[in-house]
């Protein structure tokens, strides 16, 4: 489902850009592109309004159901069962700190004579199961009023069997696997938020054929030709505000939980953890209102009609005729007709579609799907990730479309130069690409991967056989050597009840599985300066590949406009666009999707099913290989057109063909 909704903008943007540019070029630009903005609007508050409408419900069992399991089950005991753990195991919070069992024995005078009498009598029990035996009835009975569970305790058990961590026992894990059967059994569906979210998406991806299809001739209509490569710098290093505005936003809201209960140990740094993602889309579907509604109220008389200049240039032939003799006035139409071929090469036209394939890459790799390799490859949140992206892979983009642009106009490169511009900038963009091939890191995750692949995804061991962690979900933790382990249950950590608390900072005690000296294990230990240093190396090649690929933007939309006449770049840009997402992006999600898959060591499974969930471990030496190289192969391989471009574009003019008057 999930690359179904990043193809969902591509599903409504595919079938309408055409129709938008042709029918929006002959009416009042600046108000189709008002109506745009204002549907982009809506689809972002429809998407946000799926968290209020379809609210997450949160099972919870009750604490008559928890009390109940609090009591020992007697089917656990062997028959040659000794009292020391007759008692421990009767005693079901033995471990927490709130309930010592030696307190306990001290209270009740459980004394050594009372321990030898137990260890003779307890092997006669039979798993306990001897209803005749007295003895074992009635010392399980005084055992269980002397363990009763208070309020307390049922308070704090609600509260961690909730929390994204398991510890190393029994009787908790098992209630864990209970409220997991609850949840199933009520057999929620999805279908209704998945719906209105793909909804505002298809609406969002309607919305954004206008700016784009019809903004670049609204701009080349109203500005003189010398001028263009600036202002097309400048529209574009707003549209690139856009994203870099998107990724901060992204950033700071997924410092927060999705809902405004937090469970308590959970941190956006753990694989459970989901942002406030709706608080973005309802603040830009806000902001966006008034400057939409400003722009759909722009006066009629911006309209452009496509013959106006045809007109004009009419218009200047027919005033010079009284000064000019016959030959002269030949001159003049040969003199246009051969500017106005310059101007228009259908070949160049056809050829010339990718344009914009790679002015973010994201034709190439969608950014969603670059920040989730991103995070995998790294260990990183989410958060830290997408204000990378928003800081220095933009930015860098950014920087090249100024760069390009003031290169443009300075050299006033035309035809052939601006080609071979452009093809010099996308192959160097696309080396720097592949280097990020050649940096990759051992994060917590690549570690605990690693391990599931020699021991074959099989995580119980001698130390915690007995903890019951089969499906427990995935919290790494690291004892103080930096050894990784799949969650304090598979580290062998006891129960502790004052892990109900919301302390951010848990340090897990008592490990058997620690191999560490003081057998505690916690998030803090695991070291990530390794793969911070090499992010740094990471996120510094993007910020190149941005100013190389950005430098080639604005040379690329001019000679897609000086391809074709003037009437037709509105529909022209709208073919563009309807090929580029039908080719490149409507099938680029479920491409580096299945890439993706192909990597993973471990999936979960949904409700015990067998049905296969989202996958939780990677083999990321071989997801960082194959995506990165596949991406640079095909941002080379799109580098191909250019030559072809190259030979058509002979004496193509971009920016010298000034409009008189």
């Amino acid at each position: 489902m999930s690359g179904l909704m990043v193809s969902a903008g591509d599903f409504g943007y595919i079938p309408s850009v055409v129709f938008v540019s042709y029918f929006g070029s002959k009416g009042n630009r600046a108000r189709w592109i008002g109506a745009g903005t204002l549907m982009i609007a809506f689809a972002n508050i429809l998407i946000s309004m799926s968290n209020f409408l379809f609210p997450v419900q949160i099972t919870q069992l009750n604490s008559t159901f928890i009390e109940s399991n609090l009591i020992s089950d007697r089917n656990y005991l062997d028959d040659n069962i000794k009292s020391n753990t007759f008692l421990n195991y009767a005693k079901t919070f033995s471990d927490a700190k709130s309930f010592p069992l030696e307190q306990t024995l001290k209270m009740h005078a459980l004394n050594a004579t009372l321990r030898q009498f137990a260890d003779e009598k307890l092997s006669s029990c039979n798993h306990y199961q001897n209803n005749s035996n007295q003895l074992c009835a009635i010392f399980f009975s005084f055992m269980q009023q002397l363990n009763q569970p208070n309020v307390t305790e049922i308070s704090n058990l609600r509260i961690l069997i909730g929390s994204p961590f398991s510890f190393c026992n029994t009787m908790f894990n098992t209630l864990r696997r209970e409220m997991n059967k609850i949840r199933c059994s009520n057999e929620l569906s999805n279908l209704g938020p998945f719906i209105m979210i793909f909804a505002g998406l298809l609406i969002l991806g309607i919305g954004r054929t206008m700016p784009y299809s019809l903004g670049l001739p609204l701009i080349d209509d109203n500005v003189k030709r010398q001028n263009l490569p600036l202002y097309f710098a400048g529209m574009f290093f707003i549209r690139i505000l856009g994203p870099f505005l998107g990724f901060l936003i992204g950033s700071i809201v997924n410092n927060y939980y999705y809902s405004f209960d937090v469970p308590a140990g959970l941190t956006s740094r753990d694989p459970s953890w989901i942002g406030r993602w709706w608080a973005g889309f309802l603040g830009i579907g806000i902001a966006m209102l008034c400057p939409s509604l400003a722009l759909y109220l722009y006066p009629t008389c911006i309209n452009y009609n496509p013959n106006d200049m045809e007109k004009e240039h009419y218009s200047v032939a027919k005033n010079n005729l009284d000064d000019h003799t016959t030959s002269e006035i030949h001159s003049l139409v040969n003199e246009r007709y051969v500017v106005e071929k310059k101007m228009r090469n259908k070949n160049l036209a056809l050829i010339d579609r990718h344009a914009t394939r790679n002015e973010t890459g994201d034709t190439v790799m969608p950014t969603s799907t670059k920040a989730q390799i991103t995070a995998i490859q790294f260990g990183l949140p989410q958060n830290k990730i997408n204000l990378f992206l928003g800081l220095i892979s933009l930015p860098g983009l950014a920087v090249g479309l100024l760069i390009g642009g003031v290169i443009m106009r300075k050299f006033k490169l035309q035809g052939r130069k601006a080609v071979a511009y452009i093809l010099i900038c996308s192959s160097i963009a696309a080396l720097f690409s592949l280097q990020n091939a050649m940096i990759g890191c051992k994060s917590v995750l690549s570690l605990i991967g690693d391990k599931a692949k020699l021991i074959n995804r099989n995580f119980t061991t001698t130390c915690n056989n007995d903890c019951n962690c089969i499906g427990m979900p995935l919290y790494p933790v690291c004892n103080q050597e930096g050894e990784a382990f799949y969650s304090p249950c598979h580290a062998g950590c006891s129960l502790d009840q004052t892990f109900s608390n919301p302390s951010i900072n848990k340090i897990f005690q008592n490990c058997s599985c620690s191999n560490s000296t003081n057998n505690n294990v916690s998030r803090d230990f695991c070291d990530q300066s390794i793969c911070e240093q090499k992010f740094a190396w990471y996120f510094l090649n993007l910020a190149f590949s941005g100013i190389f690929g950005g430098m080639s933007i604005i040379p690329s939309v001019l000679i897609v406009l000086r391809s074709v006449p003037p009437m037709d770049r509105s529909i022209s840009l709208g073919f563009q666009g309807f090929f580029v997402s039908l080719i490149a992006t409507l099938p680029s999600s479920v491409f580096w999707g299945w890439i993706i898959d192909k990597t993973c060591i471990m999936w979960n499974t949904v409700c015990g099913k067998g049905l296969r969930g989202a996958c939780e471990l990677y083999d990321t030496d071989k997801l960082r290989l194959m995506t990165h190289l596949t991406y640079g192969a095909i941002r080379l391989v799109s580098a191909i057109p250019d030559i072809a471009v190259f030979y058509f574009a002979k004496d193509l003019l971009l920016t010298d063909h000034e409009r008189n008057g």
